[in-house]
């Protein structure tokens, strides 16, 4: 898998930063370059609109199709890199989408496009997106899964979209729609709007998603984040019966703990909770350096020890509240003894203990 970047290059990106969903290995993914214009919808679960104040990490209100480059980006991947399949993401098709513009897409060399449906009722998409423009993507669906491959991406949303999630997959299969994902809400505390799915309730999508799926063949895809809220997530890993010589803890989200736990039954593995953003937010690419800080003061002082960390915490070199990767490092040697690591996978911690001498 590969995602196309603004300086026309291709970088190699991993299923774990794609949602965690096994994807193609041919694929490349078309991101906004800053050219994009913006959205046009003002979404009730918008991550952008519910992220605490003090994040550093910030990303305009952008929509793909509304991005004059996009055309011409597409072409050069296909033109130079024939073999790949090509997929747009990251739009509601909401902005930048109508007739003329499936065709000049289409005439670019697209494959396969990811929208943000969320419903086929045009009313309550209205009302869940808050855009009047809305509505008319459910018109034209039908024209673009004749164009494209289409994967329509719904963020489950009590009152929405939740008690007619049968009717809208088939909806979507009637209209020639490929694939559906289904991610259950995201809610911080710093939402008012939206409150997460119960387990009733996931339990309830999944089951008649899946029925809907079989009846009518189109492909249903339950995430691995929506898998850990049933505690249903496993990985084909494992476990890994290693028992260090030192000290030595595993930290990360809660949604992954269970599963590390199953992994590694011989090392300390710790959740963190995830205070910084709160509401049901528990994935560890989400963990702030404060939240590590604070479950680190209560693991035991040692001489040398070693604490591991997922590498997905990391945006650049610094964690979404502002640390750099050197100042928790250093902090956590220096108030508790424990040279730090991290890993981009579980199965890249045995090969860590080994190269850090702790088995």
């Amino acid at each position: 898998m590969y995602e196309f970047t603004e300086d026309f290059k291709l970088r190699r990106i991993t299923k774990y930063e794609l949602d965690g969903v096994d994807e193609r290995d041919d694929l490349v993914v078309i991101p906004p370059s800053s050219k994009a214009g913006p959205c046009g919808s003002y979404c009730l679960f918008c991550y952008l609109r519910q992220n605490p104040p003090e994040m550093i990490y910030r990303v305009s209100f952008h929509d793909t199709l509304n991005d004059p480059e996009l055309e011409r980006r597409i072409a050069y991947v296909s033109e130079h890199y024939p073999e790949l399949w090509i997929r747009v993401t990251d739009t509601a098709g909401n902005v930048g989408l109508d007739e003329k513009r499936v065709e000049s897409l289409q005439k670019a060399g697209l494959d396969e496009m990811q929208i943000s449906v969320h419903t086929t009722k045009k009313e309550r998409r209205i009302a869940l997106m808050r855009s009047p423009l809305a509505g008319k993507l459910i018109d034209l669906l039908p024209l673009v899964a004749q164009t494209f491959r289409v994967i329509a991406d719904i963020i489950l949303t009590p009152g929405y979209n939740v008690d007619d999630i049968g009717e809208i997959i088939r909806d979507l299969a009637s209209m020639g729609v490929a694939e559906v994902r289904l991610f259950p809400v995201g809610v911080t505390k710093y939402n008012r709007d939206v409150r997460p799915l119960t387990r009733d309730e996931l339990i309830f999508v999944k089951e008649t998603a899946l029925d809907a799926g079989r009846e009518t063949g189109i492909k249903v895809v339950i995430p691995p984040i929506f898998k850990a809220l049933l505690g249903e997530f496993r990985l084909d890993v494992g476990p890994f019966e290693i028992e260090p010589e030192m000290p030595t803890y595993i930290l990360t989200g809660e949604l992954a703990y269970p599963e590390l736990r199953r992994i590694f039954p011989r090392i300390p593995v710790v959740a963190v909770k995830n205070e910084f953003f709160g509401g049901n937010i528990g994935t560890a690419g989400l963990l702030t350096g404060r939240d590590v800080l604070r479950t680190v003061e209560k693991l035991p002082e040692v001489d040398l020890g070693l604490l591991l960390l997922p590498e997905l915490m990391f945006y650049g070199d610094r964690t979404l509240d502002g640390l750099t990767r050197e100042e928790l490092v250093s902090r956590i040697l220096v108030e508790k003894g424990y040279i730090v690591e991290s890993a981009l996978e579980p199965v890249e911690i045995p090969k860590i203990l080994e190269r850090a001498g702790a088995v």
